[in-house]
């Protein structure tokens, strides 16, 4: 011990006489990367995956088509707008398979074209300076349905009317069913119930101050069986065939009315 001591104070005197130097370490080379070499790792981004590409304007796609909704206990739509040369709209309506579709599109110079078909690409009515610009008929499917306007020479106004009749529905075992309602906006509400031919159909119109009137026609005949402009408000017939009935509560000069509807059909 003592000579470790000894020898251990002449190395510190000696190291005292020559003054301190430095030791250099050479560092080793690790497998890392150094910062100037980075390594793309898995969960870089690419240079394509960064750009925007879904906020990025696509040129020619047509604008999404606008939805038709009804005012609330309504059945009747109109939609109006103006349509340049070659231009066109579409509006696009949920309905249910069997329900009665009425719809037209009006012009000052009847120069715009309408054509109807459904999400699956079903035809209802095509366009053409030949075709009629209204469709009556019963709804194949439980979809949304497509009504496209399209221009014609020069700049035209339109009023596109859409008609879905509400579809009377009777309990089993019942004949008759009673309806409350409102009028909205001037229009008529308009109701379709299928009987046959032989069977007695009676249809009331409760409404106060005699403000509106029963339209009663054929669905496949178009024959008129009631006018409301000539004040019906009760109305009974034996079936000539079979078929579904258009009933409309039309309101007097554009009136909101709420009213009571019975049908019995037996």
């Amino acid at each position: 011990m003592y000579k470790i001591l000894v020898f251990t104070a002449l190395l510190s005197l000696i190291l005292a006489s020559c003054g301190t130097f430095q030791v250099s370490i050479e560092r080793v080379p690790s497998a890392t990367a150094t910062e100037s070499e980075p390594v793309p790792s898995a969960t870089q981004p690419s240079a394509t995956a960064i750009l925007p590409t879904a906020t990025l304007p696509v040129t020619g796609t047509p604008p999404s088509p606008t939805r038709i909704r009804f005012a609330p206990g309504g059945t009747q739509s109109i939609t109006e707008g103006r349509l340049g040369p070659g231009e066109s709209s579409t509006f696009v309506l949920a309905a249910s398979q069997g329900q009665v579709l009425i719809a037209s599109a009006d012009s000052p110079d009847q120069d715009v074209d309408l054509s109807i078909s459904g999400a699956n690409r079903a035809v209802l009515l095509a366009a053409g300076p030949s075709v009629s610009n209204s469709f009556t008929g019963t709804l194949p499917a439980t979809q949304d349905y497509l009504f496209k306007l399209t221009g014609g020479a020069s700049p035209e106004n339109f009023a596109l009317s859409v008609i879905i009749a509400a579809r009377i529905q009777f309990a089993p075992g019942e004949k008759e069913s009673i309806i409350t309602g409102r009028t909205n906006n001037g229009f008529a509400v308009t109701y379709s119930a299928y009987a046959q031919k032989g069977q007695t159909m009676d249809v009331t119109l409760d409404v106060p101050g005699e403000r509106a009137g029963l339209t009663i026609w054929g669905f496949s005949d178009g024959e008129p069986y009631a006018r409301a402009q000539n004040g019906v408000r009760d109305f009974s017939l034996v079936l000539p065939s079979t078929q579904d009935y258009i009933i409309e509560v039309q309101p007097q000069a554009g009136q909101t009315v709420d009213y009571t509807l019975t049908v019995q059909i037996q």
